[in-house]
């Protein structure tokens, strides 16, 4: 099924770009990426919300520009402080699948390109997002999730 999807060399470059610059990030960085619907099935990095994830401050923000009705994976730079004082800012996919979703066939295409997306982004930590995050809890959950790494 990996063949039904294709990752072209410049959305490969920009997840490859967003990792290096974001190595050592003092705020939260998200890339957002999607999969074009038919008859390409290309996973690319959506442009019209990125420039809103490039201000993002806060993960409660994620509800407001994120889509309710489709699936997204973020490749997330998320920076903590460990329990030692130590500065770290792991890599974390964050797979945005709200209930709200109705079609299938996304929900399909999204679940069968996950694997192939976080080998490409390179991440081992995967958080699942279906809650929509419109209360402040989910927005708490989350976090601890993240911070979690």
């Amino acid at each position: 099924m990996s063949n039904l999807y294709n990752i072209g060399t410049e959305t490969k470059s920009k997840i490859k770009k967003f990792r290096i610059t974001t190595a050592r990030a003092d705020s939260i960085k998200a890339l957002s990426i999607k999969i074009e619907p038919k008859p390409s099935y290309e996973i690319i990095i959506d442009e019209d919300e990125q420039e809103e994830l490039d201000e993002l401050e806060d993960l409660g923000e994620l509800a407001e520009i994120l889509p309710d009705n489709s699936p997204r994976f973020l490749l997330t730079a998320y920076p903590i402080t460990t329990k030692d004082g130590i500065k770290q800012t792991p890599l974390i996919l964050i797979y945005w699948k709200p209930m709200t979703v109705v079609s299938q066939e996304w929900k399909m295409l999204y679940a069968g390109a996950l694997e192939m997306i976080r080998n490409e982004c390179g991440t081992f930590k995967l958080v699942e997002v279906s809650s929509g995050l419109e209360d402040d809890s989910d927005v708490d959950e989350l976090r601890e999730q993240l911070e979690s790494c």
